[in-house]
């Protein structure tokens, strides 16, 4: 296609539905031209309204159109003048990269320009067109697309059409939240709340520069909290620094006495065993000595013996034989060994001791470091509903710690006893019969299903059990404790629930709580405070209340009566 000079030429003799100069122009009632191929096709679809693409009037009836002779005859003769005068510097082949203002690559191109793509810098929300710094002086100059919203170059310009009428969106339906066109108005939205795209981005951005300055003031609220929060840390690390050291100097100084006795004693059976040694050494030196002289004149003797002339044996024979007599070894002292176990058994009373004093003292020590609550919390203890309600947490049962009886709903929250054929019931009691060695039954017990949670408990918790039993125990304790029988030691704290009375259960002790019989508990546990109490959840009475000093993650337990039918559940509590 010929390019016009005229910039202004350009926009009277351009469709605007092709961006593209004007092929067999027609005329529709409004007066706007476009080219016949063009409108034909825009109004091809099955459309119960016919619209102009520019100034958007509809007509009801399709209109008819008529060939506009005017503008085929000037574009006509443009055509000719562009074929007579020439560019006089051609550039049949330009490249992109000679020219610092075309379009690279990731960068929004001019839709208008036809041989290099030029770096658009403006895109008109209405002609949905991107346009460079040459074509967009239309824009600025015709008083029809002065009117027009320019934004900075975007390629999301699909995202503003219609997908069902391909029609500009610039209206927004407030009931189903969704950006529409004018035919969608007037059709599937027709009485609902609408208002122009343009109006309600502005209330929303009203409402989100009010959230952004909540947000922005959050922000630094927190900053502040991270610097206190860092200033803690760092004092924390610089007191455990600090109480590491000391540590090791008082158990430096606690071990140096006994290590100078060690050196002390060491010494001392070293010296002995040198003395004692060095007085056997000189004994068996003498006796080697004694067994050498002898051992030598009984080779002397042998021989004389041998020899074959009467007067050489006569000459060299001993005419004084004298051997001394011997006495043996002499009487022997204490057993030395003796002194040293003696030394051994001192000693393995002395560390018996200092094992029994490291007993009784180390308790209160590690109690004390317990106790130190290196960031107190600054929230108050809950007191009604709501205030419990902050510290929800949801709990589910761990399949692996049931007992063979129960089953668990899909969501593990839920455990459901299926009735254990051995057990029987007396009264409102579960009872399980035994039968001892001579064949007599045993005196009845509880016959009894449980399970454990799955999650760890520390910190601040709430939660709330429900069941259908009769008779049902709420437990908390640590993962090693003895969950058979909750609370029969010093590692969990159980809330009993039978038909006749609430009791309390912890190192074997049972003790009988006074009170409402609840018929859901909730349980509020302070990890750090080292309080866990149970509440009539219903009207959040007090039931029991323990203080202590936690030393392991806590986790939750149930156990229900073995009858049938009997159902358990950790509920998530919420406000009615």
């Amino acid at each position: 296609m010929a390019r016009l000079k005229s910039l202004a030429e350009r926009d009277v003799y351009c469709c605007s539905i092709c961006l593209d100069q004007l092929r067999e122009p027609v005329t529709i009632p409004c007066g706007h031209s476009y080219c016949l191929g063009c409108i034909r096709d825009y109004w091809s679809n099955d459309r119960r309204f016919f619209s102009c693409p520019q100034c958007r009037k509809i007509f009801t009836l399709r209109p008819a159109l008529e060939k506009n002779t005017v503008l085929a005859e000037l574009i006509e003769n443009t055509e000719a003048a562009a074929n007579r005068q020439p560019d006089p510097d051609p550039d049949p082949d330009p490249d992109p990269d000679s020219d610092p203002c075309s379009a690279g690559p990731g960068e929004v191109g001019c839709d208008i320009c036809t041989l290099v793509k030029m770096r658009a810098i403006k895109t008109c929300l209405v002609c949905m067109v991107s346009y460079c710094e040459e074509h967009v002086l239309s824009h600025y100059q015709v008083a029809g697309l002065k009117r027009h919203k320019l934004v900075e170059p975007t390629t999301e310009l699909q995202d503003n059409i219609c997908p069902r009428h391909d029609e500009v969106m610039r209206i927004y339906c407030r009931r189903d939240r969704v950006s529409i066109c004018n035919l969608c108005a007037v059709d599937e939205h027709r009485g609902h709340e609408t208002i122009t795209a343009e109006a309600e981005r502005l209330e929303r951005q009203k409402d989100l520069i009010g959230h952004q300055r909540v947000v922005q003031a959050r922000i630094q609220k927190v900053e502040e909290d991270v610097v206190v929060l860092q200033e803690e840390i760092d004092s924390i690390n610089h007191s455990a620094n600090v109480a590491l050291r000391d540590i090791d100097e008082l158990f430096a100084e606690m071990i140096r006495p006994l290590e100078s006795q060690r050196a002390d004693i060491k010494e001392k059976i070293r010296t002995k065993e040198k003395v004692a040694v060095s007085r056997l050494h000189d004994l068996q030196r003498n006796l080697e000595q004694e067994n050498s002289v002898m051992r030598r004149s009984i080779d002397d003797l042998d021989a004389l013996f041998q020899s074959h002339s009467d007067i050489h044996f006569l000459k060299e024979c001993p005419q004084d034989l004298f051997l001394k007599k011997y006495t043996g070894l002499p009487p022997r002292g204490p057993d030395p060994m003796q002194y040293l176990k003696n030394v051994t058994l001192a000693l393995a009373k002395m560390r018996n001791k200092l094992k029994e004093f490291v007993k009784d003292e180390a308790p209160p020590v590690s109690r004390a470091v317990a106790e130190v609550d290196v960031l107190p919390s600054q929230q108050a203890e809950p007191k009604s509903r709501s205030d419990f309600l902050q510290y929800s947490c949801e709990l589910s049962f761990d399949p692996k710690t049931k007992t063979k009886f129960l089953t668990l709903s899909e969501d593990d929250r839920k455990v459901m006893s299926e009735g254990n054929k051995k057990v029987k019931f007396v009264g409102s009691r579960a009872v399980r019969p035994k039968k001892n060695r001579a064949g007599k039954q045993s005196p009845l017990v509880w016959a009894v299903e449980q399970c454990l949670s799955k999650e760890s408990l520390t910190g601040r918790q709430y939660w709330e059990v429900s069941w259908t039993t009769r008779y049902v125990s709420i437990a908390m304790g640590y993962k090693d404790s003895s969950w058979n029988d909750q609370g029969a030691d010093d590692k969990s704290w159980a809330l009993i629930v039978c038909p006749t009375a609430v009791e309390f259960k912890h190192n074997d002790v049972i003790t009988l709580l006074p009170g409402p019989h609840p018929s859901r508990v909730g349980v509020y546990l302070d990890y750090r405070a080292g309080t866990l109490r149970f509440y009539c959840s219903n009207t959040m009475t007090l039931l029991h209340k323990v203080q202590t000093i936690f030393t392991q993650p806590l986790f939750a337990g149930v156990t229900l009566d073995a009858q049938s039918g009997a159902t358990a559940e950790f509920c998530y509590p919420r406000l009615a």
